[in-house]
């Protein structure tokens, strides 16, 4: 993956790459957030998070993930920030940083709904 994992790797026994990174370590703080707010949210983001996780290993097979990373993160970002000027509305995740994980969890409802 893109952030060396020499540390995990130790941690975990076995040849793991999917649970040996930090995407995946992360991911545990993260879901316990959306699991508070919802299970049926936590197992949502549960399942986009392992798509993910897979997609990525798949990209490093093929190219450097970091720089896939950073392209998607940028393109995102500028969509983001697009959307507000579309919209006309300052982002929310200005006022509290919490937001940037409220964001997701309502598109993921959006997209279920």
């Amino acid at each position: 993956m893109s952030i060396p994992t020499g540390f995990l790797e130790r941690l975990i026994p076995g040849d793991l790459p999917l649970i040996e990174n930090w995407a995946s370590f992360l991911l545990i703080f993260v879901l316990v957030f959306y699991f508070r707010l919802s299970v049926s949210m936590g197992f949502k983001v549960f399942l986009f998070a392992v798509l993910c996780l897979i997609g990525n290993y798949f990209i490093s097979l093929v190219f450097p993930l970091w720089l896939v990373s950073l392209i998607i993160f940028v393109i995102a970002w500028i969509g983001q920030f697009y959307g507000h000027k579309i919209e006309g509305k300052k982002p929310s995740f200005s006022k509290d940083i919490q937001f940037l994980l409220i964001g997701p969890a309502w598109v993921i409802h959006k997209t279920f709904k």
